[in-house]
């Protein structure tokens, strides 16, 4: 089985290398998203893995590019964290498996070897939270950059009650009662990404 990585964490990819060469996975680690994408052009390989942060490169972006060129090709996401909006950010993009860089080599191995078999590992949704609407999202980060209520209303072209609604309905679904609280937790969740989070 042939797996093309791409993870801008050159030891942890060559430490992968190295730990499957003596299985059945054969692993060719890529840091640049145009070195992959030019190597998928020549071989396509059986399973593509995607790091979520790739320096200033988003995986769930890359994926969808993937998919554009290559739709029949299999995606599994790799991340440290394990948050529930990555999760279904990947379910999604059309990934087959979001997978915990704390795996087991073996884990990390059986995976895969599932995702190859034709076993999608992700569940067709999330219903065990709320997810917030990409409106209360854009709100949300725009509050998280510092920008006043007045002047997120005058961006998005709403009235500023509409923004303060929005927050009161973001304060009810993630269970706090402050934007700097709701801020913490979307961050926390992976619900938005911030610069240098």
């Amino acid at each position: 089985m042939k797996v093309y990585l791409l993870d801008d964490h050159s030891l942890f990819s060559k430490s992968l290398e190295i730990a499957f060469q003596s299985k059945s996975i054969s692993i060719s680690s890529f840091i640049e998203p145009s070195s992959l994408f030019s190597r998928m052009e020549n071989v396509r390989p059986d399973i593509v893995v995607l790091d979520i942060h790739i320096g200033e490169f988003n995986g769930f972006d890359i994926s969808k590019e993937v998919l554009e060129k290559f739709p029949s090709q299999k995606i599994v996401f790799l991340s440290g964290f394990d948050l529930i909006e990555y999760k279904n950010e990947a379910i999604k993009s059309g990934a087959w498996a979001i997978l915990n860089k704390n795996l087991t080599i073996e884990d990390l191995h059986d995976n895969l070897i599932k995702v190859y078999s034709g076993t999608n590992l992700l569940p067709k949704s999330l219903n065990s939270i709320d997810l917030l609407t990409e409106r209360e999202k854009e709100i949300l980060k725009l509050a998280a950059e510092g920008i006043t209520q007045q002047k997120i209303a005058d961006c998005l072209h709403i009235s500023r009650r509409t923004v303060n609604n929005h927050l009161l309905s973001v304060y009810d679904k993630l269970d706090v009662n402050s934007t700097v609280s709701a801020i913490i937790q979307a961050i926390e969740l992976g619900i938005i990404r911030v610069k240098g989070y």
